[in-house]
């Protein structure tokens, strides 16, 4: 029996919790002991009520780069690990003191790592690893620096100034020293959990895309009743409370579900022909019996949409979101809700442009079919057999 630790040190919301789980029961379904980290034990503990394992909470190095703007405007991975701990050598320090000792502690047999940069670098040469990430959170690592993930703009920081930081911090702890940025990201297992319509290095890429854990949906027939609408976003952006104004300020037939609505918001929302839920709802059931579905971008609502064949209205809060939102968008599958259309007055004409767009509905169709007709994913079994053949010592498939 192995000891395989699984989960990941940056993001937010319950995607990453989703994507893992299926994955943690699968390795112990054949036996294996399993302790699951992450970083925002609060935001899930929900979700982390109902199960019974061990649970490690580990460093959040997350802050602005110094003398950047406010959002700055990332361009490749090397910003994100900027704005997560390697940027300033004592920050780095003091997540690998962290996370050595994690890592001497629960002597893993295997580390599977969803956006683990930190993670990654204290376990380069010493502790095995897979990667299991979405496009964004997992960008090409063959070349010596990391492309970039947006055209148009130049990164923030200099890949050899967080090179540096690496090679010092390594140094200081008596651990192998990368040669460049992406060094330690090669590790002996690499496989990204999105459709290739969503990656943002699909022209670069060659890790294996093998779909969401999740799973994929069948297509649907085209919805052919009164237009209904399902939206599912978070009350913690600023965008959300004007564009629920705009849903009540609707006269289209529609569901609303808030993650972290109050009872004030709920009352607030109230009007014939729009029902707003106060817990999750199953996205099968979502699907089939809406035409339009409106989210923030996630990477998960995204795919399920996409393979079910329903056009999409997106409101991106961050850029990973934002990619997909413009990938849903170039396909002709979507429409962008600009932050000015947030309102009242903006959001219905929307709402009603989508819905009656037959040409978006179409190739919403079209495209959930050509995603059907790839076959079958296997995407957990496929990460379970990648993780034994590691485990076994033998190339990971």
């Amino acid at each position: 029996m192995a000891h395989i630790l699984v989960g990941y040190e940056l993001g937010g919301g319950h995607g990453h919790v989703h994507r893992l789980m299926p994955l943690v029961r699968a390795l112990e379904g054949r036996g294996h002991r399993v302790t699951f980290f992450l970083r925002n034990i609060f935001e899930n503990a929900n979700l982390l009520a109902r199960e019974r394992r061990a649970v490690l909470p580990v460093p959040d190095l997350v802050a602005r780069i110094p003398g950047a703007p406010v959002p700055a405007p990332l361009a490749t991975y090397v910003d994100i690990m900027a704005t997560s701990g390697f940027y300033r050598r004592q920050v780095l320090h003091a997540g690998m003191m962290a996370w050595n000792t994690l890592l001497a502690q629960t002597k893993p047999d295997l580390v599977v790592a969803d956006h683990s940069p930190v993670l990654l670098l204290a376990c380069f040469e010493r502790f095995p690893a897979v990667q299991v990430a979405d496009g964004f959170t997992m960008p090409p690592a063959e070349a010596d620096e990391f492309p970039l993930f947006r055209k148009g703009r130049k990164p923030v920081v200099d890949p050899a100034h967080v090179l540096r930081v690496m090679q010092d911090v390594q140094k200081h702890h008596g651990q192998p020293q990368p040669r460049t940025v992406t060094e330690p990201f090669r590790t002996a297992g690499r496989l990204v959990c999105t459709l290739p319509e969503l990656d943002p290095y699909a022209p670069l890429r060659r890790d294996p895309v093998i779909g969401p854990v999740e799973g994929l949906k069948a297509p649907l027939p085209p919805h052919d009743g009164t237009p209904h609408f399902f939206a599912y976003v978070s009350m913690e952006h600023k965008k959300t409370r004007p564009f629920l104004q705009g849903l009540r300020a609707s006269t289209m037939s529609g569901e609303v579900f808030a993650r972290g609505m109050t009872d004030e918001v709920a009352k607030a929302l109230q009007r014939p022909g729009l029902v707003v839920h106060r817990a999750p709802q199953p996205m099968d059931a979502v699907l089939e019996r809406s035409s339009v579905i409106i989210h923030h971008g996630g990477n998960g609502t995204c795919c399920a949409a996409l393979s079910a064949g329903r056009p999409q209205i997106l409101l991106p809060t961050h850029m990973e979101a934002r990619l997909s939102a413009d990938a849903v968008v170039a396909r002709g599958c979507g429409r962008l809700l600009l932050t000015a259309e947030t309102t009242a007055e903006g959001v219905p004409p929307v709402l009603e442009a989508v819905a009656g767009d037959a040409a978006m509905a179409r190739r919403a169709t079209e495209l959930a079919r050509e995603i059907a007709a790839r076959g079958p994913q296997r995407t957990v079994e496929r990460i379970l057999d990648t993780c034994l053949a590691v485990l076994e010592g033998k190339p990971a498939g």
